[in-house]
């Protein structure tokens, strides 16, 4: 065989090769021209309003555009420094992207609780330093909108009929009147890409809140000494201070003996939103006859479980309400001894469906209070106090009294609450459940006093709880890269401040 190529194959064979050549080395410069660069920041940067509003921005991709990279947040269910909202949801990711796309940003506004200390009823005008005191008050909230808005905590009057059933008994205001109001819900920010949500975080449920109006007993261990013209010149001890006597009050949250939750809001941090904490409450002076408090005493009252995938949590579980006439020889829930006690109590609501889906609404309940014993004779008491006696202050026979207005303002009463709401998402949050419990003391007379010494009527209050609100649910499209849920760690810690969300989106761009 004849191994001499012709000048005609070398030609031919040249010829078919030089393409090769040249299509190899376009190579390269097709492969850099595709090759884009993320930005060192992100180009659109949006957060939800301080007053409630939600933040909106549109664009359209622009050239040589390929990808986004980008980052959004929930906004936060309403909280205070005494207890947290929930965080919102913080989804990242990236997702490729054409030219003329329409790409629309959705930051929320967080939720928001307002918890602050005001003068109580009883202070007047212009007051002294020594007729000051303090009660906590709570105001109505919105929830914080977005692409879906965070569950409201409306206000909500007393009925009417209740209302006029107490005020007929006394109708100024007092202490004994309450209206208390949870945290609203946080909304739901987003990413759209062409009118289909790509990614959305949903918000943080409000936090919930506890309040405990009753009647007083003697508070005073001192008062004022007066000389003969009335003229204040010391302190001396108080006759009627009985530190023995009961009351319906309940523990204080550091009370280690028991543990009280004053419940936080839930937070987003997952698909599925969190469900938020049951609040907990034990009252101080029911206690068996060992002494202890049993766990069936503690007053439960439970929060909003979580939204996810496109269906709303539901609302806290309808608390229980007590037809117990003397529990443990201390404490009933039902009226006798001519005073009237009502309780209420409601299961919390649903949050909305789909990738809106709405944090649900608090829920309303009520509680009253009313003494049908006539004015007179006036409530007597007994000297219980020896420190008096002992300093020749009284001589242990006298006997006070208690002032018809005293007593009207002390044992007639009427409270309101409503729930916290929960965070917007992909299935919002339900909200908390809510219960007013009424109360009277069943084993002695106010100010710790019997029948037999002259005691008439019997210790009152209210239980009033607001249950927590669960969290929105968090969707990221199949189509995006690298995406992840995780929490925003945005909780509202303080009062009145709303925590929002924030849609972050950074370009990735060909030279």
């Amino acid at each position: 065989m004849s191994t001499n190529i012709s000048r005609r194959k070398v030609v031919a064979g040249a010829a078919w090769a030089a393409p090769v050549v040249a299509a190899s080395a376009a190579v390269p410069a097709f492969a850099s021209s595709t090759e884009c660069a993320y930005a060192s920041a992100p180009k659109f940067n949006i957060s939800g309003q301080p007053s409630g509003a939600k933040n909106t921005q549109k664009f359209t991709v622009p050239a040589k555009v390929d990808k986004i990279r980008f980052e959004v947040a929930g906004g936060a269910g309403g909280g205070s420094s005494s207890v947290n909202g929930g965080s919102g949801a913080l989804v990242v990711g990236e997702i490729p992207v054409k030219e003329g796309q329409v790409i629309e940003l959705v930051a929320a506004a967080g939720g928001v609780a307002y918890l602050e200390r005001v003068y109580g009823a009883e202070v007047p005008a212009n007051p002294k330093e020594e007729q000051k005191y303090y009660i906590w008050a709570t105001r109505p909230a919105t929830g914080g909108e977005g692409y879906g808005n965070g569950g409201d905590v409306n206000a909500q009057a007393m009925p009417a009929d209740a209302k006029a059933l107490v005020d007929a008994k006394y109708a100024p205001h007092s202490d004994m009147k309450a209206a208390l109001y949870g945290g609203s819900g946080g909304g739901s920010s987003a990413l759209v890409i062409d009118g289909k949500v790509v990614a959305l975080a949903g918000g943080g449920g409000g936090a919930g809140i506890r309040t405990q109006p009753g009647t007083n007993n003697v508070l005073a261990k001192m008062r004022n000494k007066t000389d003969s013209a009335g003229k204040v010149i010391g302190q001396e001890p108080n006759p009627f201070f009985n530190p023995n006597a009961k009351d319906t009050g309940t523990t204080t949250l550091g009370d280690k003996s028991n543990i009280s939750v004053l419940p936080a809001g839930a937070s987003a941090s997952a698909a599925t939103g969190g469900d938020a904490e049951t609040s907990v409450s034990w009252y101080t002076h029911l206690k068996d006859a060992s002494g202890k408090r049993t766990p069936t005493s503690a007053m439960e009252v439970a929060g909003g479980k979580g939204g996810g995938n496109g269906t709303g949590g539901t609302g806290g579980e309808k608390p229980r309400l007590y037809a117990l006439a003397n529990v443990f020889g201390v404490l009933g829930f039902t009226s006798q001894n001519n005073q009237v006690i009502f309780s209420s109590s409601t299961a919390g609501d649903q949050g909305g469906a789909g990738f809106d889906g709405k944090g649900a609404d608090g829920v309303f309940a009520y509680s009253y209070q009313v003494d049908n014993h006539p004015d007179e004779p006036r409530e007597s008491i007994p000297v219980t106090n020896q420190e008096a006696i002992a300093a020749g202050v009284v001589k242990g026979d006298e006997k006070g009294g208690l002032e018809v207005i005293a007593a009207q303002k002390s044992f007639n009463g009427h409270q309101t609450v409503v729930s916290a709401g929960g965070g917007a998402g992909y299935g919002g949050g339900g909200s908390g459940a809510a219960r007013a419990l009424s109360s009277i003391l069943t084993g002695e007379k106010w100010n710790g006093n019997t029948a037999a010494k002259g005691g008439v009527r019997q210790n009152v209050g209210a239980l009033v709880q607001a249950g927590a609100g669960g969290a929105g649910g968090s969707y990221v499209a199949p189509s995006v890269a690298e995406g992840s849920i995780s929490s925003a760690n945005n909780a509202a810690k303080e009062s009145g401040v709303r925590n929002p969300g924030y849609v972050k989106v950074t370009l990735c761009e060909r030279s």
